[in-house]
């Protein structure tokens, strides 16, 4: 039907339904993965001569296990609305006066809107999914509840799907069927909302009820994706996502195939040498009954012999061979020998298939790559992962936007005109890029580029986006860890390469001590500093180098005195290190004690090491070590060990 009625009656209604045009084949196909539903048109065409006991078969054993791609799928969309940017930017509703503070726009769309209470709500719970599976399907916002003179309409969106349309001229007008009841249908325009039955009498369409919604516009408007062809009634559109369909179809009809080819070369088939025949009707499986053959009426009885479970003990009689009997074979049951590889083919069949479905909306990265598959993409794009998220986001955007102008239509349309309206209503603000990769994909990337030798900033990039993904609620730990890599003089490299660089002297000491302390300075400074993160760049590396000062002196400290402790014996005139019954004598022994003291008291050392040592150096007896030792006090501060320092 071509013709364009902008106003719909009852004869229209009778001409339409003679001739509908119902465009539902890619919304019917998107229902096997996002309703459940059975695939009859897949299974049958594809086994056309199948015995219906088989189809029968197939149906009460399918299971929709692909709709577990589609989900992973909306699970991701549903990113968008997390993405930074993406909002309903409400303008200032002050200036219309005339609608009271509680009853404007905002406050209706944020908080009174259907049941999900705000039209943001809405559009993911609702709306993303209609806009994935049903672009030709139409959204009427229409006040279902009779309200007072006085009191502002309530209207809410509604989903009528394309698989029940059977008109529609775009902007202007449909007509669709009930979900149940054949014999009846509706009517939308920019007039009124009409409902149609069947005379039987006259076999004629009469309108039974008839809404004038007083709009002077049609209250909805087609979801809208990708444009299929332009036509006379309007645009027929495609989803975003129609390429995923193919491959999720193949698998299906794989799927169904694989069930059965499991079935028969998986499970193991026993066979049992038998020759028990039934007693009722002597192994022929029918019995005579005035002269006509009747089923046999032993219940164990299948084809004139009694079955044996191969859980029961198996008892062979002995053959009679004087009476032409054959032996029983040795052993007597074993296992039909079967040949799996076909299964195992068509299993990694169907899960490359599912892995392709995702490749071909650019959402692979959902999907672990499959090993060993010839021609299988193992990387993806960026930018055309993007692109797809940006067509929904986008979509959705001018969902909310259209919806926002009827129910503003809806509910103020006596009080303000269509422009002001407009300026009434909100924007939806829609980013450039999308935050979708999961966090492991993010490290493999990380881990390739590392791999590449790619430039220190372009990884440090990359760990900030694993940061703000594995911190997605935790804005502290984001701050934190983005300043230590943005202070990090050394950030990306090896203990090994940094230990180079400084013995090259191409990096300093104090950048070697940032680098590898990073963590616990950004942690100090966090604690000590007021407003941390927001110093300028050249004010936090100053507390940093500040604390590498401090953390150099402590190492340089300790330093000096492991080497007076370990250099206390002086070397005789005939190169030979003093003994231990010699060293405790002299001078150099009693310094060796003394710095051994200020070791246990700096922390270099433990007091229990440092008896086992004067004990091994010295030559004395534990209580010995210990009353020459004394307790010495540790070091607490940063003083006392300057204290020490200076002593040595």
């Amino acid at each position: 039907m071509d013709k364009k009625f902008a106003i719909i009656n009852a004869e229209i209604v009778s001409e339409i339904i003679r001739k509908p045009h119902i465009e539902a084949e890619e919304y019917e196909n998107f229902l096997y993965y996002s309703d459940n539903e059975y695939p009859h048109k897949l299974i049958d065409e594809n086994r056309p001569n199948e015995h219906n006991i088989v189809k029968e078969y197939r149906k009460k054993t399918y299971q929709p296990v692909f709709s577990e791609v589609f989900d992973r799928v909306l699970n991701s969309l549903n990113k968008i609305q997390r993405a930074d940017g993406f909002m309903l930017k409400f303008p200032d509703q002050s200036e219309f006066s005339k609608i009271s503070a509680d009853e404007k726009l905002d406050v209706y769309l944020t908080k009174n809107f259907t049941a999900s209470k705000s039209l943001f709500n809405w559009a993911f719970q609702v709306g993303l999914k209609q806009a994935v599976i049903d672009v030709n399907g139409v959204v009427i916002v229409w006040n279902e509840e009779e309200v007072s003179e006085t009191e502002y309409t309530k209207p809410q969106a509604f989903i009528i799907n394309s698989d029940r349309i059977i008109y529609s001229y775009e902007n202007n007008a449909i007509v669709y069927k009930d979900d149940d009841d054949r014999n009846v249908y509706y009517s939308i325009d920019k007039v009124s909302w009409n409902k149609y039955k069947r005379d039987y009498k006259s076999n004629k369409w009469v309108m039974v009820e008839q809404y004038f919604h007083n709009l002077g516009l049609f209250p909805g408007f087609t979801i809208g994706g990708i444009v299929e062809e332009e036509e006379e009634l309007g645009r027929e559109y495609q989803s975003v996502f129609r390429a995923m369909l193919p491959w999720l179809n193949v698998a299906t009809i794989e799927f169904s195939d694989l069930r059965a080819e499991i079935t028969q070369h998986i499970h193991s088939t026993v066979w049992i040498y038998q020759d028990q025949q039934c007693p009722t009707c002597n192994g022929n499986g029918w019995l005579n009954r005035d002269n006509e053959k009747v089923p046999c009426t032993n219940g164990e009885c299948k084809g004139g012999q009694i079955p044996l479970s191969p859980y029961e003990t198996l008892r062979v009689r002995p053959a009679k061979t004087t009476m032409g009997e054959v032996p029983a074979p040795t052993p007597p049951m074993g296992y039909i020998q079967k040949q799996p590889e076909i299964a195992e083919l068509q299993d990694r069949r169907i899960n490359e298939m599912r892995y392709r479905a995702l490749a071909a909306v650019n959402m692979q990265f959902l999907e672990s790559t499959p090993t060993a598959q010839s021609g299988v993409a193992k990387a993806y794009d960026r930018d055309e992962t993007n692109n797809t998220f940006y067509s929904i986001a986008t979509n959705l955007g001018l969902m909310m936007e259209r919806i926002s102008f009827l129910v503003a239509k809806w509910r103020y349309g006596l009080l303000y005109n269509d422009v002001d309206l407009e300026r009434m209503c909100p924007v939806c603000i829609v980013p450039n890029t999308f935050d979708v990769l999961g966090s492991q994909t993010i490290v493999d990337e990380i881990k390739s580029a590392k791999d590449s030798t790619l430039n220190d900033a372009v990884l440090s990039e990359m760990e900030l986006e694993f940061i703000k993904k594995r911190f997605p609620n935790d804005i502290e730990m984001q701050n934190k860890l983005r300043a230590a890599f943005e202070l990090d003089p050394a950030s990306g490299k090896t203990e090994e390469q940094i230990a180079l660089l400084v013995g090259n002297k191409l990096m300093s000491k104090q950048d070697a001590i940032i680098s590898t302390y990073i963590t616990d300075f950004i942690d100090r400074a966090y604690d000590e500093v007021d407003n941390f993160i927001q110093l300028t760049k050249r004010e936090k590396q100053a507390i940093l180098y500040k604390y590498a000062d401090e953390k150099l002196s402590e190492i340089n400290a300790k330093d000096k005195i492991y080497r007076k402790i370990f250099e206390t014996a002086p070397v005789d005139q005939s190169g030979n290190m003093p003994t231990a019954a010699d060293l405790k004598y002299t001078v150099g022994g009693l310094s060796g004690i003394i710095e051994v003291v200020k070791a246990v008291s700096s922390g270099v050392y433990d007091l229990d090491a440092a008896v086992r040592l004067v004990m091994d150096r010295f030559g004395l007896t534990e209580e010995e070590a210990r009353a020459q030792l004394g307790t010495p006090k540790v070091v607490t501060n940063e003083t006392d060990l300057n204290t020490i320092t200076k002593l040595t």
